[in-house]
């Protein structure tokens, strides 16, 4: 297993990196991330459960899901699909409807998410890059989540990860 983190290099802008490796082929783990009936069995930290509203997989594509986690906590993020290149790599605008406090770059707009789907000898490598956060509040909070549903896909495969 490879989980980490890194910060991006402007003054005013941080990125999360988190990955993991999974005993499944790339086909089968873009798939998870593509196919709506899989991500709301999957798709979130723990603790938390995702509602799939939009999912219009394709370039320009909306996507807009219900976040909660326990009865007081809910939210509403959406984005556009910008690059889908099966089975690697998957990249999207995201936001939230609830203005969470970074979770927009220095402009106003949506930060951008990428996720890349790596064959290897132990399956698939999948990275998910967070770009454009502009706040410490954001960057710990989506290092958390992105962390946290890795290993929510990792019990999605049946724990099929190295």
């Amino acid at each position: 297993m490879s989980d980490g983190t890194a910060e991006g290099s402007s003054a005013h802008s941080k990125s999360v990196i988190v990955q993991r490796t999974y005993r499944v082929s790339p086909e089968t783990a873009f798939d998870a991330w593509i196919n709506p009936s899989s991500l709301a069995q999957w798709f979130g930290p723990p603790g938390f459960t995702a509602k799939i509203l939009t999912h219009d997989p394709r370039v320009g594509g909306k996507w807009r899901f219900n976040m909660r986690g326990g009865e007081d906590e809910s939210l509403h993020h959406f984005g556009r699909f910008i690059e889908i290149t099966p089975p690697r790599k998957l990249v999207f605008t995201w936001a939230s409807e609830e203005q969470v406090e970074g979770w927009r770059d220095e402009k106003g707009d949506p930060t951008v998410v990428t996720v890349e789907f790596t064959p290897c000898p132990e399956g698939t490598k999948v990275t998910v890059t967070h770009e454009k956060l502009i706040s410490d509040i954001a960057w710990r909070a989506l290092t958390r989540g992105w962390g946290g549903g890795l290993e929510c896909l990792e019990d999605f495969f049946g724990g099929q990860f190295t």
